[in-house]
């Protein structure tokens, strides 16, 4: 009978523990630059991020001024990132979401309170949270795979 005790006692624990694992990442960590092969034109590079968005799963629209914006919508939940990008590099900016998890703050996360879900609510001022759900990263990170791999392929 003991055993069985320890056993429950160990399957309590790590159930615990899994439901304590972060689902919530900072958005600074997400957002990034990544440089380019110099020997590419602005029309390549541009024309790289928009394949490799299509390849992932994104829609975008060239907004002219060296600027992309890419949307992602995977179920319910939608985000929408900015594009910058020159002939040596490209950058993706949080724009916005939709039915996403999210802090505002710094201290909310801390106390795990004020938690908002975008759609319903937004940040004060419009501006970006400081973290969000780790599906936003995910998505963000595989546009980004496929972009290099559209850039490489050039």
């Amino acid at each position: 009978m003991t055993s069985l005790l320890r056993v429950l006692f160990i399957l309590v624990i790590l159930f615990f523990a899994g439901g304590c694992a972060p689902f919530m990442v900072p958005l600074d960590e997400v957002d990034s630059s990544h440089a380019v092969d110099g020997s590419l034109s602005n029309d390549q590079v541009r024309d790289a991020i928009i394949d490799g968005a299509a390849n992932a799963g994104w829609r975008t629209k060239d907004l002219g001024n060296d600027k992309i914006l890419a949307s992602f919508q995977f179920k319910t939940h939608v985000i929408t990132v900015e594009i910058d990008y020159t002939a040596s590099s490209y950058a993706t900016h949080y724009e916005s979401s939709y039915w996403m998890k999210m802090f505002c703050t710094e201290q909310d996360k801390k106390k795990h309170q004020n938690m908002i879900v975008s759609g319903q609510a937004d940040c004060p001022g419009d501006r970006p949270p400081a973290y969000i759900h780790k599906s936003y990263k995910q998505w963000v990170d595989s546009l980004d795979r496929s972009i290099q791999s559209s850039l490489w392929a050039m």
